[in-house]
């Protein structure tokens, strides 16, 4: 039983990886943030509050799956380095191996995904154009500089367009 945490920036296929996983490993669940927030009804103008509510509710989805012996995959964009040993946590729990794989691009490469995707994961985001590009490197280098607070984090690079590269890549760093 495994608990995989995929970190990344927006756009960098961390949901296409989850959501192939889940595909090839039956009963495995992939927990998404994003599809969490956007059932919370105005978490726009309560955003602080509704993040830790998303952590919270992905918590407790990966302690009761992985309680009914199934893997859980979380992509996960982060902010936070003591999130890291939240999920660390119940994974001892539950005796379920850990893995932290960050799924890695270049500043530039990851904020023009995110440009060309048009709007961070949430839905209903607003739409993100060129004129964005600064605020979306400032947060790329916020997220690098949080994930260099990390140890034990494998890295798999992202190439655009070769998803089949990358999640044997990903199955690789999550065998024992």
């Amino acid at each position: 039983m495994k608990l995989i945490i995929l970190y990344g920036f927006a756009a960098s296929g961390k949901s296409t990886l989850a959501k192939r996983y889940t595909d090839l490993n039956p009963m495995t669940i992939a927990v998404e943030g994003d599809e969490l927030i956007g059932m919370i009804g105005g978490w726009r103008t309560n955003e602080p509050d509704a993040r830790n509510l998303v952590l919270a509710y992905t918590k407790a989805i990966a302690e009761i799956h992985l309680g009914s012996g199934h893997n859980v995959v979380i992509p996960y964009l982060l902010n936070e380095a003591s999130h890291s040993a939240v999920f660390k946590e119940v994974a001892a729990k539950h005796n379920a191996e850990f893995y932290e794989a960050y799924i890695n691009n270049e500043k530039e490469d990851a904020v023009n995904r995110l440009i060309s995707r048009g709007c961070w994961g949430e839905k209903g985001s607003r739409t993100l154009t060129e004129h964005d590009r600064e605020e979306l490197e400032g947060r790329f280098d916020y997220m690098e500089n949080t994930m260099q607070q990390l140890s034990n984090v494998v890295s798999i690079k992202s190439e655009k367009g070769n998803i089949d590269t990358t999640f044997q890549n990903l199955v690789v760093a999550t065998t024992k």
